[in-house]
């Protein structure tokens, strides 16, 4: 058989194979153009997609409509330093908020948690004037007090100042001059009576308590909150010390007569008047070493570094909502319309090497009814 007669034998099967190949071809193509009309969702390129390959697929985006959001800029400004975990989990809830969206973020520590002095702070406040000028945000978002001292507050009586929506204050309101028309925010209050809650379920004879915390404006606000509380504890005494020399006698002399001692924060204990300051570990670390009482906390790191206990304030839920608010603010709603909110969620944890330490023996049941063990 020459290849002639060769070809024209094996063509019309060749042809059949072709054909078959040619209609599978536009069988699959066909499901694959009706999948991506159907479900939308799974189409490259799509919001949920890049919020996958974010590390966020397991929170829902609130971000709503992307094309609504192009373009839109918002800058966080931290009153503290990147590192320290109440602000980490603030940026991390804002993220977590705005996945979806197609908004630009900036952010701007003013690192006065670690810098206290007052020439600091208002060099702080200042460059972040600066940048708000510079950048052009839409909407600023300003964790914590001293964002609010030192930055917010200066452009309250400025008709082209931007829409700010605050989160993490503890003072009052009233103290930064709002409410105002381009302002809104989450409030910050420890969840007192539930800590102290916590701590009389794992020791029943807890009736007076001895509140510490450092000498700084975040203190101020909480301390003035606590004072405004009808507890069914005795709050017998407050103290606010400067230098590592007075905390320490402070809790060597409340631990004498008090049945718990409440740490609140110990970030700006200084080694002496105006120097330098203690590492925050190394001041809690002592505490619960040298206190024979229990001590009870209101934030994450507090128990972490070694309290008993606590029902902690969440800095991820103060992000999320501070996103939500800035979202509506970018979509048209002005912030003085959005009302002030008062931070509510939370969460119980319980440190089991301290309760060890202590020698205290908890309940399998109130272990397994924390959210947060540590040391099990």
């Amino acid at each position: 058989m020459n290849d002639l007669s060769a070809w024209a034998s094996v063509r019309p099967i060749i042809s059949k194979l072709l054909l078959c190949k040619l209609i599978f071809f536009m069988t699959l193509v066909g499901v694959t153009l009706v999948s991506v009309c159907l479900f939308p969702g799974c189409g490259p390129g799509n919001s949920s997609d890049a919020a996958q390959r974010s590390g966020d697929s397991a929170v829902p985006s609130t971000g709503g409509d992307a094309e609504a959001t192009a373009g839109k800029k918002i800058l966080l400004v931290h009153s503290y330093h990147t590192g320290y975990p109440w602000v980490d989990g603030i940026t991390r809830g804002l993220r977590m908020s705005l996945s979806g969206s197609d908004v630009e973020l900036q952010i701007y520590y003013m690192d006065t948690k670690r810098q206290t002095s007052d020439e600091w702070k208002e060099q702080a406040g200042r460059r972040a004037r600066e940048l708000v000028k510079e950048w052009k945000p839409d909407v600023v978002i300003a964790a914590d007090d001293n964002a609010q001292k030192y930055f917010v507050s200066t452009f309250l009586s400025n008709p082209d100042a931007p829409q700010f929506v605050f989160c993490g204050v503890n003072a009052e309101p009233a103290e930064y001059g709002y409410p105002a028309p381009n302002v809104t925010g989450i409030l910050e209050r420890p969840h007192f009576a539930a800590s102290f809650d916590m701590l009389s379920k794992i020791q029943p004879g807890v009736k007076r308590i001895a509140f510490i915390t450092d000498n700084s404006p975040t203190s101020k606000g909480v301390i003035a909150h606590l004072r405004t509380l009808k507890l069914k504890y005795e709050v017998m005494s407050i103290d606010t010390p400067d230098t590592f020399a007075q905390w320490r006698a402070i809790v060597e002399q409340r631990e004498a007569t008090a049945d718990a001692l409440a740490v609140f924060n110990y970030h700006t204990v200084q080694q002496s008047p105006g120097g330098q300051r203690v590492p925050p570990s190394d001041v809690m670390k002592w505490t619960a070493e040298h206190c024979r009482v229990p001590i009870v906390g209101f934030q994450v790191f507090t128990v972490d570094d070694g309290a008993l206990c606590g029902y902690l304030e969440s800095a991820v839920e103060h992000g999320m909502k501070a996103g939500g608010m800035a979202l509506k603010i970018l979509q048209g709603t002005p912030a003085g319309d959005i009302p002030m909110i008062t931070a509510l969620e939370g969460q119980s944890m319980l440190n089991l090497i301290t309760a060890r330490r202590l020698g205290i023996s908890i309940r399998p049941e109130l272990i397994s009814q924390t959210d947060v063990t540590i040391g099990e």
